[in-house]
């Protein structure tokens, strides 16, 4: 028996819940599958190149001249990068889906800071005669030591070397130019130029010290008794370009002859120097030096020894 009109079901509004149902599995379905095969893509380059790349545990591959791009899952990437000879560096990358994210990753020696060079401006043109004119320099990136040459790696070179300090951290002092120059050599790297090591202490936004811009004693080893000797290299924090000691502790020696009157003609792009000269310049001040004479612009021309309790060095390297 037919049921009453009343009572009959309305099969419109079935048939519109099935619809309903059905597109909201097709977007859930089609969200699903966006979230599943949408990928995300790190393009990576490494200076130098064939840097074997580790993505999530996982090797990725080696890098070469060009970018490499890698295909990841969106979240935080864990990125791990090594090559023999350099400091394995390991990153954390947020990623979003669907994002491109370009990483450039330069490998550091062991014991070096990577300094970016670029053009600055060198000198100061209300320091004295020496330091005048300021000037632009426009240098190549480079590796820089991260502290000043340390007692216990000076005698693995020299093994009769008689430290000045007591001490392997202590800095190798009482060191000539030449053995300075020598020393770099012997492990692949040499001394830097005046302008690097300018560079390196000021900074691009060329500051007093390596600091900051006012001189104070509890950020670096200077303005103490003479009696009172340098500190144990990397006492202090790392500073501008994260290397250590550039302010105090001991003169460091540059690679240049001194000129005097050298920055009234030098070359804007990686000058090296005067051609000639009586001494090579030394830069930074020691443990004992004034603000004067910590700065980084600071030039002593009146230093005429060859060698001395607070001469020490460091070493760089180029990037090749």
């Amino acid at each position: 028996m037919a049921l009453p009109p009343d009572t009959a079901p309305d099969r419109s509004n079935w048939t519109l819940w099935l619809i309903i149902l059905v597109v909201v599995g097709i977007a859930g379905a089609a969200g699903l599958m966006y979230v599943l095969t949408t990928r995300s893509t790190l393009v990576l380059r490494t200076t130098p190149s064939d840097v074997t790349v580790e993505v999530d545990g996982e090797i990725a591959g080696v890098t070469t001249d060009s970018s490499m791009a890698i295909s990841v899952s969106a979240g935080d990437v864990q990125v791990r990068l090594r090559r023999e000879g350099y400091v394995t560096e390991e990153l954390v990358v947020p990623v979003r889906r669907g994002e491109v994210v370009e990483i450039e990753q330069v490998m550091r020696p062991p014991g070096m800071v990577y300094v970016r060079g670029g053009r600055f401006r060198m000198g100061a043109d209300d320091g004295a005669f020496s330091e005048r004119p300021a000037h632009d320099v426009a240098l190549k990136p480079y590796y820089m030591d991260l502290t000043e040459v340390t007692v216990r790696g000076y005698r693995e070179y020299a093994s009769n070397y008689a430290s000045s300090f007591a001490g392997g951290d202590m800095p190798a002092t009482n060191i000539a130019w030449s053995e300075a120059d020598a020393f770099c050599k012997s492990i692949g790297k040499r001394l830097p130029t005046e302008a690097e090591w300018e560079r390196a202490c000021a900074g691009p936004s060329g500051m007093n010290y390596a600091y900051g811009d006012t001189f104070d004693p509890d950020k670096g080893r200077s303005g103490v008794a003479l009696k009172d000797g340098p500190a144990p290299v990397g006492s202090f924090s790392e500073q501008d370009a994260r290397a250590q000691d550039l302010t105090g502790n001991v003169w460091e020696w540059c690679s240049d002859w001194y000129g005097r009157d050298y920055y009234r003609d030098s070359p804007v792009q990686d000058p090296k120097g005067s051609e000639t000269g009586e001494r090579h310049v030394l830069r930074g001040g020691a443990w004992f030096s004034n603000a004067s004479f910590s700065n980084c612009t600071h030039r002593p021309g009146n230093i005429r020894s060859e060698r001395d309790p607070s001469f020490g060095f460091r070493c760089v390297k180029d990037l090749n």
